[in-house]
């Protein structure tokens, strides 16, 4: 069974379960009945039905919804195991719904467990499972571009201010850095606004909408690329495959990539005044970056002019925190401040250039060596080792945590973690950042609260190289008052 999703609901596909955790049973707020075996309570669970959506309105034989009540009635709590093998609570009550969606490739049939408490506090419980809806995984050269959702969008990203432009076409491996970003052979490039302007010629004279930093491209599980001007109006659409996809880095290609109708953004060779072009040599990709170039009729090492593309992940924010699984993140200071504190605008005209990794209603921020040290008494004053340039934390989308380590590698704090309401045109934000407990994003603490932990986090911006995050910490749109902001990149 195929499924749809829009668009901007589909960047928030791939996380296993919900993170908020329900209330954890307990005998005086629970009317429990009587003393129950399990096999008594296995009886007293009843699945009314699956369904495909969260208000049991439309059934579904395989449906990620479980509609259950418990008959006699009696106060239950619905626990799953994660793949770290910790417990997720995923309901409690003598009735309701509980949600079950699995990752792309997983097994259908899925475990939970039936838990309730007696009188006399003594635990029973049983196994079940129920089979759902998993989507099939995509091919390795088709998740790459896509992400577990199957549409992700990609858009350009400078090196040196640079997304376009030429080179010298050498053809073998190990002549540059290309898991940084850096192009083989590198002579010169410009800027996305300059390729409709001052560069328009490359063109053949016509501006189509990619001169912009916020112009995009859309991969799909379909096969179809379509690039957009930064309004969302479509420039072109054709199709694509990424063929002899190697990730592994052992040779000079990463794949082709071959298209029809020229849809990736400016598919333009250069100096041949509008030449457009469908065929690309991936000298590198990951889920977070691509860099491409157009070798014409040159040989390898003979140095003729060749063209080059450089884009990031723009609307995928679980490729972008975990990767392909786990990535680290570290401070990335803006002016040298990483952590402070800002006005608190929460609207989308707040005039900061986000992309850029400005802070809307910047106030003050702090260097990491400062955060433990003259600034320690917004942790409670006590040292945890977050006060450094080289602590980092983890994302870990395969069992939905984030941990935090010291500048060593040891361990300061783990909470799981899951993304909601995302939306990565939104304009204001993108969306939100949820963690429990002691949170595992670095230094969780809100400023001039004496070392009260943040665990819900605005996004006010994130891709593949990126992130920035805000505390509003119950302040409204527009208030002005104190918030707090963090602001990372991904650890080299």
């Amino acid at each position: 069974m195929k499924k749809i999703l829009y668009f901007t609901l589909a960047m928030a596909a791939g996380l296993l379960m919900a993170a908020c955790e329900p209330e954890i049973l307990s005998t005086p707020e629970a009317d429990l009945g009587p003393q129950r075996t399990s096999t008594e309570l296995q009886s007293a669970f009843v699945i009314d039905g699956q369904y495909a959506d969260a208000e049991c309105t439309v059934p579904q034989a395989d449906g990620n919804y479980i509609k259950y009540h418990t008959e006699p009635a009696c106060v239950v709590q619905i626990t799953v195991v994660k793949a770290d093998g910790s417990t997720s609570v995923i309901a409690t009550g003598a009735s309701g719904v509980f949600n079950i969606t699995p990752k792309r490739g997983a097994d259908a049939n899925q475990s939970f467990t039936v838990s309730t408490i007696n009188q006399d506090a003594t635990v029973v419980s049983f196994g079940s499972s129920v089979n759902v809806y998993v989507p099939a995984d995509h091919a390795p050269e088709v998740k790459v571009l896509t992400g577990d959702s199957g549409v992700k969008a990609w858009t350009w990203y400078p090196i040196n201010g640079s997304t376009w432009g030429n080179a010298g076409y050498i053809g073998v491996a190990d002549q540059a850095n290309v898991a940084a970003g850096e192009i083989p052979g590198f002579w010169w490039g410009c800027e996305p606004e300059q390729l409709e302007t001052e560069q328009i010629q490359h063109t053949g004279g016509t501006a189509y909408g990619y001169g912009d930093p916020n112009a995009y491209m859309i991969f799909n599980e379909d096969g179809e690329c379509i690039s957009y001007k930064a309004d969302g109006t479509q420039i072109a659409k054709g199709t694509y495959s990424l063929e002899d996809y190697d990730p592994s880095g052992s040779s000079y290609l990463y794949g082709t990539l071959k298209t029809t109708g020229a849809p990736i953004l400016m598919p333009f060779s250069i100096n041949t005044g509008g030449t457009r072009v469908n065929e690309f040599e991936v000298i590198y990709v990951d889920e977070n970056m691509m860099s491409l170039i157009y070798k014409g009729s040159n040989a390898e090492w003979g140095w003729g002019e060749c063209t080059w593309w450089r884009f990031k992940n723009a609307s995928d924010p679980d490729a972008a925190l975990a990767g392909g699984g786990q990535r680290a993140w570290t401070w990335y200071p803006i002016e040298g401040s990483t952590w402070g504190n800002a006005g608190y605008i929460g609207d989308p005209g707040h005039g900061a250039n986000l992309a850029a990794g400005e802070i809307p209603g910047f106030w003050w921020g702090c260097v990491p060596e400062d955060l433990e040290t003259e600034q320690i008494q917004h942790a409670g004053g006590v040292a945890y080792g977050y006060g450094s340039s080289d602590a980092y934390m983890v994302f870990d989308s395969d069992n939905g945590a984030v941990t935090s380590y010291d500048a060593d590698g040891n361990k300061i704090a783990s909470s799981s973690y899951a993304v909601e309401n995302f939306d990565w045109k939104a304009g204001y934000k993108m969306g939100d950042l949820v963690t429990e407990g002691d949170s595992g994003i670095l230094f969780p603490f809100i400023i001039n609260s004496g070392g009260k932990r943040a665990n819900e986090y605005e996004i006010v911006y994130v891709d593949g190289q990126m992130m920035t995050l805000i505390c509003r910490n119950g302040q409204e749109a527009w208030g002005w008052g104190e918030c707090t902001w963090w602001r990372f990149q991904p650890k080299k």
